[in-house]
């Protein structure tokens, strides 16, 4: 409700001497003066009466979640437009990371959606540090129409992003023909207005489990950790304490698989025995998110799928990060929340 603040939030708040602001200010805060909302039957024809507005479409994902943000639902969507796709938070990516690399495998993941974006339309960006808006304006400079609508998910960093690209305060108006209320501003040295939509609210990302303040503890401020397990037969290897990861059955030759962890600093990773993990699951300083004791597992439905995911492959886990497997194959049963989504994938890194 509006107003509302829970009680762990205003305790940790008042303890870390840090500023109290209600839900609906810190909405108002993160996500730029617009709520969030849901690509549901409503929105979705909404969405689609915009769009027939616009043929330039600015689609802002994540790189840390790619798979989690880059969604098919709206990729359907957006066939016939033409899609820059900007790819968010590079900067938070390891400093070995190759941009390079980067772009080849963004190109290589593409192929497999229905969209066709041209290789030259991938942006490599990062928000904070001002990567691809050049190449973002540059691509926008040749279009012929001066206005493009500007897209994506929640956390993907978009009004930061739009914030960097004109320079300008923002104001809020509603598009011809439509009542969802839009961002307006313009990009002054080309003459471009862009149209930003609010944030779209997912319901298969693991922050989706939680409420915003913690949503905004889970988004990364600066580059994710990465850390490397052996995982024998016996051991789970958990992400936060929503997913986790039991090996079944040990690699080739009976070695034990290797894996490396990409994850923003507000999720924990946590290698234990099988017997575990009953008493593992309320630890709140070993597992994380939640970062509440009061946390309610009764309401998550979870399900068990078996995976078996060969070297040079990753685990993406929509709303978080990924794993790799250095040495394989990992042979593995998945705990986790019935909507929340993973994929196996080329390895990114």
């Amino acid at each position: 409700m509006a107003g509302y603040i829970p009680e762990e939030v205003l305790k940790e708040r008042i303890e870390n001497n840090e500023k109290v602001v209600c839900q609906r200010c810190f909405k108002l805060k993160h996500y730029n003066y617009l709520m969030p909302i849901k690509i549901e039957s409503d929105f979705s024809g909404e969405l689609d009466r915009i769009l027939t507005n616009f043929n330039t479409i600015l689609w802002i994902v994540d790189v840390i979640d790619f798979e989690g943000t880059f969604r098919s639902e709206i990729a359907e969507k957006l066939k016939g437009k033409d899609v820059i796709l900007v790819v968010n938070k590079v900067d938070l990516l390891p400093r070995s990371t190759s941009y390079s690399q980067l772009k080849e495998w963004l190109i290589n993941r593409l192929k497999l959606s229905s969209l066709n974006i041209p290789s030259d339309n991938i942006v490599i960006a990062s928000s904070k540090t001002g990567l691809g808006i050049g190449k973002t304006k540059q691509l926008l400079s040749r279009i012929s129409e001066k206005k493009a609508l500007i897209l994506g998910v929640t956390n993907v960093g978009k009004s930061s992003f739009l914030n960097k690209l004109t320079s300008k305060d923002v104001t809020v108006s509603a598009f011809v023909g439509t009542t969802l209320e839009l961002l307006k501003t313009e990009i002054p040295d080309l003459g471009i207005e862009v149209y930003d939509t609010p944030g779209i609210f997912t319901n298969d990302r693991l922050c989706d489990f939680f409420d915003i303040f913690s949503q905004v503890k889970m988004v990364p401020s600066k580059k994710i950790n990465t850390k490397t397990h052996t995982i024998a037969k016996g051991n789970v290897l958990f992400i936060s304490s929503l997913f986790w990861v039991d090996v079944v059955e040990n690699g080739v030759r009976g070695l034990p698989p290797i894996t490396t962890i990409f994850l923003p600093e507000g999720i924990s990773t946590h290698r234990a025995k099988r017997e575990r993990v009953s008493e593992l699951l309320y630890n709140r300083k070993v597992l994380y998110p939640p970062y509440d004791d009061k946390f309610d597992f009764g309401k998550i439905e979870f399900e068990k799928v078996k995976v078996r995911v060969d070297k040079g492959n990753d685990i993406a886990i929509a709303g978080a990060g990924w794993f790799s497997v250095k040495r394989g194959p990992l042979i593995a049963e998945i705990s986790k929340p019935k909507q929340l989504k993973f994929c196996i994938r080329q390895s990114m890194k």
